[in-house]
């Protein structure tokens, strides 16, 4: 028993020091040449647990490949970057959907991003970028910016698009409050009101964006089995779906978008 206990630590220390894939968008000296690194960390799914330990499962609930972690000081400020390789770019937006914290404004060198005082985060293609420092000085704020920046600059390739889940939506009015989510970790992460409308489903991706007189939900599903449970659940006919927007004797507005695919409008008074 002990000696299976010691070759799983050891498979996961081994796997934290293990070498950055070619290709992979880390950050490195070359980069910023005046920083003192410290060797960069690479865990796969698996070994995720090793890093964050609980934390890994919600990466995991959205699909994760792997990620390398890349610690740094330069004049005696300390910084820890991490990059998160998820499965696919529906994936890395609902990680940082679900990830992003108190974001004072959002630069615009790329797509997805969210800056504080300590953190910068950032969604591009199928990566989610956190950069963390410590004292949350201007200066601080500064590295972390460029770091978040010469990172992005080396992911190329589409990013999510917000109009896959809400076609006649403003991306750029929805991009900084929406939350999609791919199970129960992800609604009690990002959107926790929401956890009894989801009761005991499964196989869905939900995006969800709430303003001042309505929530939409644009939920897929991945089998139609699960979508057919979903609308049974709410106590609604498939024969009342429509193409078109009907309204539901619950209340909410429900159009199809596409095969197991629906967008729900749901009044102010009905929103968690």
């Amino acid at each position: 028993m002990y000696r299976i206990l010691y070759l799983i630590l050891l498979l996961i220390s081994l796997s934290g020091n293990a070498q950055v894939p070619e290709g992979f968008p880390a950050i490195g000296k070359s980069d910023i040449p005046e920083a003192k690194f410290q060797a960069p960390r690479y865990f796969t799914s698996e070994s995720l647990f090793g890093y964050m330990n609980g934390g890994a499962e919600l990466y995991r609930e959205y699909g994760i490949i792997d990620a390398v972690i890349t610690e740094f000081d330069v004049e005696g400020r300390h910084y820890k970057c991490e990059v998160f390789r998820m499965t696919g770019i529906e994936e890395a937006f609902g990680i940082y959907s679900v990830s992003k914290y108190k974001c004072l404004d959002s630069p615009d060198f790329t797509e997805y991003t969210c800056r504080n005082k300590y953190q910068v985060q950032v969604c591009r293609g199928q990566y989610y970028i956190s950069i963390i420092n410590r004292s949350g000085t201007s200066a601080d704020s500064l590295m972390t910016l460029r770091v978040a920046k010469i990172i992005s600059d080396k992911i190329t390739g589409p990013s999510f698009d917000l109009k896959t889940f809400i076609p006649d939506g403003d991306p750029e009015i929805i991009k900084g409050s929406a939350v999609l989510v791919k199970g129960k970790l992800g609604l009690a992460n990002g959107a926790s009101g929401w956890e009894d409308y989801f009761m005991d489903q499964s196989g869905y991706t939900t995006l969800i964006y709430k303003n001042e007189d309505k929530t939409i939900l644009s939920a897929c599903f991945a089998k139609s089995e699960d979508f057919k449970l979903f609308v049974s659940f709410h106590g609604w006919g498939l024969c009342e779906l429509s193409v078109t927007d009907v309204t539901i004797s619950t209340g909410e507005t429900v159009r199809l978008l596409g095969d197991n695919h629906m967008l729900i409008r749901i009044p102010a008074t009905g929103n968690r």
